[in-house]
């Protein structure tokens, strides 16, 4: 059976999240992959991996042959989107694709900042059926970003002040993106993905103290000084400004909505930011 599935970003948290669960359901996809090989290797050999890259057209034909959707993610390093977005957009209304399921951001359609925005109106103006999902902060940042500092230093190092936050796991998105891309009444719809409960960073860190059974903190650093420090650590400025600017707008209270979107798509309440932790529990164990 063909592929008609192409996912981009299957070496992220919700790209590999989706594959896992179309795998589950058994449906047949292909990952476009800058480097197979490498994805191979991190991924498994059951994946069929193909080659593609946002700034490379030429493999764009190749990449979309027998598909009609797609998974969409923007790599975090592309913030170029009339350049480095656009033209997979237009060559993929040419190609006829029928659905994109585009993951964006909570309350995008009020923030015109991240590139985010500009693509949702980009797929808009193709013509292609989409769904939106724009989902809250990510659980599974607490694993990836902020790991370091909730393991060697049992600190929770984020500039979020009291904001409360409605975290949703990454899990929870790709099933919703693979149930988007299988059913037909998902499409030209846009959801805001939250979990079931909106925390604040002091909260979080209560949560990993009772599951990981030592003091973890919430030392609430001020944005410059987090700038100043994950800059220091090797990031890149650009990414760390990306970094900043949300959190600042958390710090504003935009990332406190819970909706109901993903319990009626899925039929079940969001997982709970105590399960992630008893989940991943070995990511901070010392």
């Amino acid at each position: 059976m063909n592929s008609t599935i192409l996912i981009t970003g299957i070496t992220g948290n919700v790209g590999s999240d989706v594959a896992n669960h179309l795998l589950k359901l058994k449906v047949p996809f292909k990952a476009g992959v800058r480097d197979i090989q490498k994805a191979r290797k991190a991924l498994g050999s059951e994946i069929e991996f193909v080659e593609f890259d946002f700034e490379a057209p030429e493999t764009y034909d190749y990449a979309l042959k027998d598909v009609n959707k797609i998974f969409l993610m923007r790599p975090p390093a592309l913030a170029d989107v009339e350049k480095q977005i656009k033209p997979f957009i237009d060559f993929a209304a040419l190609k006829g694709i029928e659905q994109i399921v585009f993951l964006s951001l909570m309350g995008i359609e009020k923030n015109p900042i991240p590139p985010h925005y500009k693509i949702e109106k980009l797929i808009l103006k193709s013509g292609i059926s989409y769904t939106f999902l724009r989902p809250s902060f990510f659980m599974q940042n607490l694993n990836t970003t902020h790991c370091f500092d909730i393991k060697e230093r049992n600190d929770i190092f984020i500039p979020c002040g009291k904001a409360k936050v409605s975290f949703i796991d990454t899990r929870d998105i790709g099933e919703v993106g693979a149930i988007a891309l299988l059913e037909d009444k998902h499409k030209n719809k846009a959801y805001t993905l939250t979990g079931g409960e909106a925390l604040d960073y002091y909260q979080v860190a209560d949560s990993f103290t009772a599951i990981l059974g030592r003091k973890i903190t919430y030392s609430n650093p001020s944005p410059l000084k987090f700038r100043k420090t994950m800059i220091q650590r090797g990031i890149k400025k650009e990414f760390a400004n990306v970094m900043v600017m949300l959190y600042i707008t958390t710090r504003l209270g935009m990332a406190k909505s819970v909706t109901n979107d993903l319990e009626m798509i899925l039929n079940r309440k969001p997982a709970s930011i105590e399960q992630y932790i008893r989940d991943y529990y070995d990511c901070w164990k010392v």
